[in-house]
């Protein structure tokens, strides 16, 4: 349903969709007019230390030097509800004139589509700059626990550490429970991943899902040289390079409409990192900042920022990515209908 949304052809176009209004816009307004002695701020939706932490900020070392006037771009964590406070705090109250912009779960993008009645937005109206790369998220346990490979998940509780059940952390483990027949009892509460580490480094829990796999090389990879943790299974929509014999969710449905669930619940993943602006910020600025996006994620500084990081940069056009999301918006009623109603005792 979702494995065709990054040919090279689609992307071509999407590329030749925002260029005629990237060339308006040149002879149209000095480019240097509006950012020039701005700030920039970038909400993020999670706490310091998190793998959304670190894209973001990493790219907001490098995106004022690409934005017309070289504007400060100054990175602020707005946590709450798996990155819903910060998606409904950019959709609703943040200035539509591109001195704001954001990154929020990449999850939340669907909790509309699912009815949550936490989620004050329309995903289809936000202006989409653009995302630094797909992902897989992974559930992971500690080494000392006794969950060993993804067939444990089938046998025993296990206890997960979440933010809340908006977030990854919380909806993951409901849709392999009530898809994937796995056993596992989400805890909720902690404050991001700093705590979540300490819960499953003390015992006080078995382990975490929803976790992307970029962010665990970039934030534990002691846990990884150390061999502190099990990877039970990855999440997404095709498998990471760096886990060929770790299981990929979809590749566990038992029939056609298992895997058409699992699809459009882990679409997102398409567009992992996801950096997004207010609906109805005028043309001018949206194509200055999709410019800048993309012009950032090809600087020779940020790319090597993000090999010293263990970030994997892969980015998705704006363009693109708003095609990514209204495909998401566009699946069967039927299969919104059934992933809705797996979804609807934890959205709230």
């Amino acid at each position: 349903m979702l494995a065709a949304f990054r040919p090279a052809a689609a992307t071509a176009l999407a590329l030749l969709a925002i260029l005629p209004v990237a060339q308006a816009v040149a002879q149209s307004v000095p480019p240097d007019d509006f950012y020039k002695g701005k700030t920039v701020q970038m909400l993020i939706g999670f706490q310091a230390g998190t793998g959304y932490d670190t894209y973001a900020r990493a790219l907001a070392r490098h995106l004022g030097r690409h934005l017309p006037g070289n504007p400060t771009v100054v990175p602020q964590n707005m946590t709450g509800a798996g990155g819903l406070v910060a998606a409904n705090h950019l959709y609703n109250l943040a200035p539509k004139d591109g001195t704001v912009i954001g990154i929020f779960n990449r999850s939340t993008i669907l909790d509309p589509l699912f009815e949550s009645p936490e989620a004050k937005f329309n995903a289809q109206k936000y202006f989409w700059i653009g995302s630094m790369g797909p992902e897989v998220s992974v559930c992971i346990s500690w080494s000392k626990s006794p969950f060993k490979t993804w067939e444990d998940l089938l046998q025993r509780e296990f206890i997960a550490a979440a933010t809340s059940f908006s977030a990854d952390t919380g909806v993951y483990p409901t849709l392999f429970n009530t898809v994937l027949g796995t056993r596992m009892k989400v805890i909720t509460g902690y404050r991001g991943g700093p705590e979540m580490s300490q819960a499953i480094e003390s015992g006080e829990a078995h382990g975490r899902c929803g976790w992307s796999w970029t962010a665990v090389k970039s934030t534990k990879p002691d846990w990884l040289t150390n061999k502190s943790i099990h990877i039970l299974l990855q999440a997404g929509l095709k498998k990471s390079a760096d886990l060929p014999d770790v299981p990929l969710v979809t590749e566990l449905a038992k029939n056609e409409r298992q895997r058409q669930i699992l699809t459009l619940a882990f679409g997102p993943q398409e567009i992992a990192w996801p950096f997004v602006g207010p609906p109805g910020l005028a043309p001018v600025r949206q194509a200055m900042l999709r410019k800048a996006f993309d012009d950032a994620l090809r600087d020779p500084d940020l790319l090597a920022e993000a090999r010293k990081l263990s970030l994997d940069i892969d980015p998705t056009p704006g363009a693109e990515v708003e095609k990514i999301v209204n495909t998401l918006y566009a699946s069967p009623p039927d299969i919104v209908a059934e992933v809705r109603a797996i979804m609807r005792p934890v959205l709230k």
